[in-house]
């Protein structure tokens, strides 16, 4: 069985827990319709697995859904997102 995303909006947050070590992204609201990433954090213990890819695809398969636009101050998110057209099409 994959281990699942878990999406958390109290905390803003997205986790993914592999072999006990928690991956995770975080967001913020700074304005309405608009999630803004600030982090994406992969541990060394479990780096190297696209963690970080399935975390960021999680959150703007999110946005995608609730018609919302992205903005993000995490150099990883960024770079994925401007590299995937899509993705790039949501940024607010």
């Amino acid at each position: 069985m994959r281990p699942a995303i878990t999406r958390d909006a109290a905390r803003q947050r997205y986790s993914l827990i592999i072999d006990g070590v928690e991956g995770y992204l975080t967001y913020e609201r700074r304005q309405p319709g608009v999630r803004h990433i600030t982090h994406t954090i992969v541990p060394d213990a479990i780096g190297g697995r696209g963690i970080g890819k399935k975390l960021v695809t999680a959150i703007m398969d999110d946005i995608k859904t609730d018609g919302e636009k992205v903005a993000s101050s995490c150099w990883y998110a960024s770079a994925l997102i401007d590299k995937t057209p899509d993705w790039a099409a949501l940024k607010a």
